[in-house]
């Protein structure tokens, strides 16, 4: 004889099954939300600095922060 699951077993396992899988999902789009904040903090920050170097005519920091703007933007596809 088949070692067959009742219907009830079935649907519970099931029910868990998609249980850990929405808490997979909703851990990922967790972390894409903290790496998007991440993320605009730091070219926030970049930008201002870069603003800040254009106000003082401070040309090779100027050069330092866009180059360091331009990897950020790279990483992250922006």
């Amino acid at each position: 004889m088949k070692n067959e699951k009742s219907y009830s077993e079935s649907v519970k396992s099931l029910s868990m099954s998609e249980m850990k899988n929405d808490a997979v999902v909703q851990e990922m789009l967790i972390d894409m939300i903290i790496q998007e904040a991440v993320l605009t903090t730091k070219k926030n920050l970049l930008a201002k600095q870069i603003d800040d170097a254009l106000d003082m005519k401070n040309k090779p920091l100027f050069l330092k922060l866009s180059s360091e703007m331009n990897v950020l933007l790279k990483q992250f596809g922006n």
